[in-house]
């Protein structure tokens, strides 16, 4: 683009050319960093004149101080392409930094240092910050500078447009800066309205509000996370003290906050060492769905009836849920709930006597009085009294029985038992869903007497979900980061005209936005605690068509450039 022919350098010493790219740079550098502290003085007092006459005393500093410099160097090869690059690598750093994300997403992708870094350097908005524009201007006043040393010429017509599409791509800039706006509009699904919120400059602060020619409705919104990731996490406590664990290694969160230290996935019995530490663990299992089972000794016709029960699974409108009744203890034996269950459900190893005197047709007056449901462990029976008579049925595990008028209501014999000292609890999972994950890790030190067990499932807390290793600031925990972040989330809009007819409609994403009337409606902000809430981000930028125009004159003036050059330099051969 810039003019090397007329450079010249003395063989082997290049320090000229290096001086001269050395100065350029600096010279853009301590711009771009004024062009920063401006912005970032004018946002900070966004409110009032403080900010405005800040960032205007910085940036006359910078042309006051470095005057000289620049009308030096403005027009040289070296700071035209020093420019171009610049400008190149701050159009890259936009396209890979995600641009006009809400504050959480922001956060929320590069974390609360990394986020504050980039809103600081205005990466995180590229396009419009003080930084990439300044290097726009400056590399316009060195190409025009440039171009006006030439002669106006058909010859010199590629030199001239290349030159003069970048000053045209910085007026399409300055135009969207004057007379275009970004802002949002809140709606919930089914809401529409014609008003839209301004913000100011690049920030995100409200300043004002617009009418539109139309009026956009939010049709639907849907947005969906991550599913879990959940991970054996290491952690370190950051402070010196430690609190004692409650009960063998479980305890609550440390006071202080934390710091991870790695992040393993769940394999089966695969052996980790904690860094600086003789600790090793490993997960002996995994529960997606956590809950305690039982089991009983398949052969029990020896054991002693000492305390003899029955365990049922419980079924009603609610949910299900594991009973246990227990014949010798009055207090265990029976659920007296004849409003809910339509009769009381009671359990006797032996048979009781009111129910003899029913069999025999002489039942108890009060007795009589409830409708009853009887286990009997010796018989194997059920017995139904239901008022006046009463029936059975053989009593058989893993068979369901309603209650009386009660086809929603009603158990599943699991267990018929002598004695509850040989039932067991063990931990077991019901169904693969992530919905109560639970890992359990065994944790060893060759100094110890013996391993450890440890149970650990997400946002333990005061719950016990964590396990401290002992005399080290480190501790276990199951934790999953991915599903807190937003997998994605579309609106469907609808632009409405005068009298409420569908203009236009489609889908709306985080990077597929729609075009109307010279608008651009983008996906930008929801709330998780609300599914029907949708921020849709507004841009008007006037100025986007001339930054087109110019980029397309700089393409045909640097084909005519070096098209010309090329034809300049064939030599016809000989006899053609």
């Amino acid at each position: 683009m810039a003019d090397l022919n007329h450079t010249t350098t003395i063989p082997g010493n290049h320090e000229p050319n290096n001086r001269g790219f050395g100065a350029s740079v600096s010279l853009l550098g301590v711009m771009a960093l004024a062009a920063l502290l401006a912005q970032n003085l004018n946002n900070w007092r966004h409110s009032g004149w403080t900010g405005i006459l800040g960032a205007a005393a910085i940036m006359l500093a910078y042309l006051a101080v470095f005057y000289k410099p620049l009308n030096r160097n403005i027009d040289t090869p070296f700071f035209a392409t020093s420019g171009l690059l610049a400008i190149a690598l701050g159009t890259a750093l936009g396209t890979f930094v995600t641009q006009n994300a809400p504050a959480e997403v922001f956060t929320q992708r590069y974390g609360e240092l990394g986020s504050n870094i980039l809103r600081w350097l205005q990466l995180d908005d590229v396009f419009h910050s003080w930084w990439y524009i300044g290097l726009f201007v400056l590399l316009s006043a060195s190409l025009l500078k440039i171009s006006l040393r030439r002669k106006f010429n058909m010859e010199n017509l590629g030199f001239y447009l290349a030159h003069l599409g970048p000053i045209i791509i910085l007026a399409g800039f300055w135009v969207d800066y004057f007379y275009g706006f970004r802002g949002i509009i809140q709606l919930e699904t089914g809401q529409s309205t014609n008003v839209a919120r301004i913000y100011e400059g690049s920030t995100n602060y409200i300043k004002d509000s617009t009418e539109l020619a139309f009026r956009l409705r939010l049709d639907d919104f849907e947005f969906e996370k991550h599913d879990p990731d959940y991970r054996i996490q290491i952690w370190r406590n950051t402070t010196e003290a430690h609190a004692q664990p409650v009960v063998e290694g479980h305890m609550p969160p440390p006071a202080s906050d934390p710091e991870i230290v790695a992040s393993l996935p769940l394999k089966l019995d695969k052996t980790h060492r904690i860094y600086g530490t003789d600790v090793r663990f490993r997960l002996k299992d995994f529960y997606p769905n956590f809950k305690f089972d039982y089991v009983y000794p398949a052969v029990n016709d020896t054991v002693e009836a000492r305390d003899p029960g029955v365990l049922l699974t419980l079924k009603t409108p609610l949910g299900e849920g594991d009973l246990q009744l227990l014949s010798n203890r009055p207090d265990r034996n029976a659920i007296a709930d004849e409003t809910h269950l339509g009769a009381w459900l009671e359990f006797y190893w032996d048979m009781p006597e009111e129910l003899s005197q029913a069999l025999n047709g002489q039942p108890d007056a009060k007795w009589a009085e409830v409708k009853r449901v009887i286990l009997v462990g010796t018989k194997k029976k059920i017995y139904h009294w239901n008022g006046k008579e009463v029936s059975s049925k053989a009593l058989e595990t893993g068979q369901y029985y309603a209650f009386p008028d009660k086809e929603d209501i009603g158990f599943t014999v699991r267990y018929l038992f002598p004695d509850a000292a040989y039932l067991k609890s063990v931990p077991a999972t019901d169904g693969d869903e992530l919905l109560n994950p639970v890992a359990r890790v065994e944790v060893w030190d060759k100094s110890w007497p013996s391993s450890k067990e440890a149970y650990l499932y997400p946002g333990g807390g005061s719950r016990g979900g964590l396990f401290m290793i002992p005399g080290t600031p480190y501790f276990l925990a199951l934790e999953s980061i991915k599903d807190r972040e937003t997998k994605y989330w579309k609106s469907t809009l609808s632009v409405l005209g005068a009298n409420d007819d569908v203009l236009k409609s489609r889908e709306v994403k985080v990077n597929e936005p729609m075009l109307h009337g010279g608008y651009r409606f983008y996906q930008t902000d929801y709330d998780p605690n609300n599914p029907n809430y949708s921020g849709i981000g507004i841009s008007r930028e006037p100025g986007l068509y001339v930054i087109y125009f110019g980029f397309g004159l700089l393409v045909i003036g640097c084909f005519l450039l070096f098209y010309g050059r090329h034809k300049r330099n064939t030599v016809p051969l000989v006899g053609a």
